[in-house]
């Protein structure tokens, strides 16, 4: 029953005492020298399924977090005072072991609870660690995770409820273990919260009659079913109504039996499939008294891997609700607890997020998971994070249901522009992009079992409605080794929104497909709106996963961010964006040289760790802009580095009806010719060129170019110091410089006859309207604009230039040359025709 006498008084003096906190460990800090919590970001989610996403129902969407403690009672060293008098003298605990955690540097600094790690708990439950957040946002917020479930938990009454419940945002249920190791530590027994933001949800109270016809209360906690051994681990459930929403959650939160061995992984089973069966049971209790969208979240400290029985359970497909676990990683390569002991070094996934999706939940993004380089030679806790535990954590959205008959009839028409993907197949095969790049050593590999994947991350800008994203997931290649070659994750970018979700839909519908192949798994499809007319759009799509780039650039003093992508592929947008203002297309072209991967040298040791590869980024361009131009632009782009290729493609626009008559464009001139192989080519469920949708007219047969640009290192730099970003200045100054150097000297627009045509047309104009003017000379003489119009355009023209774009255009060269106040504005001689055409063209 005591209270801790440190409790703040308000949100300014608790993030004063976290820094303080940082400064403290700073000045003991020998080793690291950076304390801040490790930096993490939010990353697409694995487990994205057939939901409807309505953006602008911002009520919906609400963050999870899971994250196990470390008790006070089990982590303490030998000069800390006991609270309670059942000491375990036998224990090897006995007087403060410090949890076993002897290989810390200073483990008396970074375990003292009720010195510091009190402190960096708090920082990392309020979201500290999102690298998101900066400090003023973190002065301002109240708590980045809407609901946080949280174990091994032994001074909550004392410390962590008054904080965070009573003076703070979240409502919340303990339940303590019934004998907790903690007591006979001489400590107080460490337990399970669960808390939720009182703004965002509200405990549904809804009366309930059980078997008997007696009145009961929907929220459930206690310890599970069974003997002693079962029931010392707790449970919390909980029916939460996300406010202002018709949607409801049941949310549960565990920590099962801890320690390897089978018999102990039966207990473990048995109580998350106890667990499990109570969640679906409140949740059928909440559709019987009504609630028609209803979803369950299952969080906790398993103490089991993945491929375990205990997490089988949860998984496993039974009755009528399915659920999926939010990840960071892929379970192979990642780790949820890593930490030393005297007896030795342990790394496993424990920790989970369980949810369904039946009624409209999906998980869209997870928080990620901290590089091996990252951390501290002891791993966790540590300087950098006070827990033997990371935090995981998921955003969700409760959307609403839609089943796979009430999809639109649009998510089965796309659009393909200029060519078709088998047409660059070759281009973005894994094995292309890769280059040329060493297996693993065979020492490495160990047996046919034990293969590594490398996976490629693709950037799919101007997507539109195109199935280019989903080929790329289809495509599988392997190496002389036998390790698998393939594309994870594939970022489909575009203005419409609409056109995005088409796409999700249409893929939602292949993921179904697939599902039922058991030897194929599909990566990771993302789509995100972005327009780069927008600084700040650039950055919220793309940032957060830059954040995630695994090999961070050691020496980046300007806090740059970028690298992610091995391919960036782009359809006709770089033509579309030359016909739009300077600055855009400057932006475009800076954003697409910051997304690629910069080229590194990789030893073989590393390999063996991380199977990836030291080649640079490529940028494939499709583009109908003459090949001499855009080779000019990209080639002297300033500061770029990029080893250019391309190829001269003659396109066939007969629109076949079977996937066997599918044909590839010709690739008649340039680098990189390669056949087109369809038998490793996996297809997509529906494409362009079977839907019929698209009719090609006579532009559509035109050739057009692919270009390929690789990124190289800079010379000027060495690998550490490799900057991402581009000087947007320069690269402006540069596409002007280009564009007019093109245009009004290689492929003028206002060639010498035109404009001895034009000449003569306005002399005669000025004539026909028996002007007072006419004595003058006729460059000084002014005809009205609509005639001006009728008399500088072709009909072609004018069809992709009406008069008003023509009024714009004219008011904007008016404004941008500066012109003075006696400057005819109403209308043009013939040498301000002539220049206005010349400037404009």
């Amino acid at each position: 029953n005591h209270v801790d006498e440190d409790i703040p008084s308000d949100r300014a003096q608790l993030w004063s005492k976290i820094i303080e906190t940082r400064r403290i460990l700073a000045n003991h800090n020998v080793d690291v020298g950076n304390v801040e919590l490790y930096s993490r970001s939010w990353m697409p989610s694995s487990s994205q399924h057939n939901v409807e996403d309505d953006s602008d129902d911002s009520a919906s969407y609400f963050t999870v977090a899971q994250f196990n403690t470390l008790a006070k009672g089990l982590s303490t060293g030998p000069n800390n005072l006991f609270p309670t008098p059942f000491l375990d003298t036998d224990s090897e605990f006995h007087y403060g072991n410090y949890g076993g955690f002897t290989e810390l540097t200073k483990p008396e600094v970074i375990l003292d609870f009720d010195w510091l790690r009190k402190w960096r708990l708090l920082e990392v439950m309020l979201g500290g660690d999102d690298a998101c957040m900066t400090g003023d946002d973190r002065l301002k917020s109240s708590a980045l995770f809407d609901i946080l479930a949280l174990e091994e938990v032994d001074e909550y009454h004392s410390f962590f409820e008054p904080i965070l419940v009573k003076d703070g945002c979240y409502d919340g249920i303990y339940q303590p273990k019934p004998y907790s190791p903690c007591v006979r530590f001489g400590w107080y027994s460490d337990g399970v919260a669960l808390l939720w933001k009182t703004e965002k949800f509200k405990v549904i109270d809804d009366e309930c009659i059980d078997a008997d016809g007696n009145s009961k209360e929907l929220v459930v906690k206690g310890s599970f079913e069974g003997g002693a051994a079962y029931r010392n681990q707790v449970y919390i459930i909980v029916p939460l109504q996300i406010k202002g929403t018709d949607k409801c959650i049941v949310v549960a939160a565990t920590h099962l039996k801890a320690k390897g061995g089978a018999t102990n992984e039966q207990i473990r089973q048995s109580q998350a499939s106890e667990l499990r069966r109570r969640s679906e049971q409140m949740a059928d209790e909440l559709k019987e008294l009504g609630w028609t969208e209803v979803n369950i979240l299952i969080l906790g400290d398993f103490n089991s891997e993945p491929d375990s029985e205990s997490v089988r359970s949860i998984l496993c497909e039974k009755g009528d609700w399915k659920f999926r676990s939010a990840a960071a990683n892929d379970y192979d390569d990642s780790y949820t607890t890593w930490k030393t002991r005297k007896n030795g070094t342990t790394r496993r996934v424990i920790d989970y997020i369980f949810h369904t999706g039946e009624d409209g939940l999906q998980c869209k993004e997870v928080l990620s998971i901290p590089s091996d380089e990252m951390l501290e030679r002891t791993y966790l806790p540590g300087f950098r994070y006070p827990s033997d535990h990371l935090l995981v954590a998921a955003k969700f959205h409760a959307g609403v249901s839609r089943r796979n008959d009430q999809l639109p009839e649009a998510s089965n028409s796309p659009f393909e522009w200029l060519t078709n993907f088998q047409s660059l197949r070759h281009l973005v095969l894994p094995s292309y992009i890769v280059g040329d790049v060493s297996p693993p050593p065979p020492s490495s590999i160990g047996s046919a079992s034990h293969k590594h994947t490398m996976r490629l991350n693709a950037l799919h800008v101007g997507c539109g409605t195109s199935t280019v994203g989903e080929s790329l997931l289809c495509l599988r290649e392997k190496d002389v080794c036998g390790n698998r070659l393939q594309y994870g994750h594939v970022v489909n970018v575009d203005i419409d929104k609409d056109a995005l979700g088409v796409m999700q839909n249409r893929w939602r519908q292949r993921e179904l497909q697939t599902q039922q192949l058991d030897d194929i798994t599909l990566g990771v499809m993302d789509w995100r709106y972005l327009d780069f007319k927008s600084e700040e759009s650039c950055r919220l799509a793309l940032d957060p996963l830059y954040r995630n780039l695994v090999q961070p650039l050691p020496n980046n003093s300007n806090n740059e961010l970028g690298g992610y992508f091995d391919l960036v592929l782009d359809k006709s947008t770089l033509d579309c964006l030359l016909c739009s203002e300077t600055d855009v297309v400057s932006v475009f072209l800076c954003e697409v040289y910051r997304a690629l991967r910069i080229p590194t040298s990789r030893s073989e040791s590393s390999l063996d760790a991380d199977y990836r590869h030291s080649s640079g980024g490529v940028y494939v361009l499709v583009t109908f802009h003459p090949l001499e131009f855009i080779q000019q632009l990209l080639a002297e782009l300033p500061g770029a580095h990029l080893e250019i290729e391309y190829e001269v493609i003659k396109r066939k626009a007969d629109i076949v009806n079977t996937i066997d008559a599918l044909e590839v464009d010709e690739v008649v001139s340039g680098k990189n010719q390669s056949e087109f192989d369809p038998e490793t080519y996996l297809p997509p469920a529906s494409s362009a060129w079977i839907s019929g949708s698209f009719s090609p007219d006579e532009n559509y047969r035109k050739t057009i170019t692919v270009f390929t640009c690789r990124r190289l290192p800079n010379p000027k730099q060495e690998e550490s110091n490799q900057t991402y970003a581009l000087d947007r200045q320069l690269v402006r100054e540069h596409i002007e410089s280009t564009c007019d150097k093109w245009y009004q000297t290689t492929s003028p627009m206002v060639t010498n006859e035109r404009e001895a045509t034009l000449r003569l047309d306005f002399q005669n104009a000025i004539l026909s309207q028996q002007r007072a003017e006419s004595s003058l000379k006729e460059e000084k003489v002014t005809l009205d604009l609509k005639t001006c119009y009728e008399l500088m355009f072709t009909e072609e023209e004018k069809q992709v230039l009406p008069f008003d774009y023509f009024i714009e255009d004219w008011e904007a060269y008016c404004q941008n040359l500066r012109r003075g106040e006696d400057f005819p504005r109403q209308g043009m001689t013939i040498n301000t025709a002539i220049d206005f055409l010349k400037e404009m063209q």
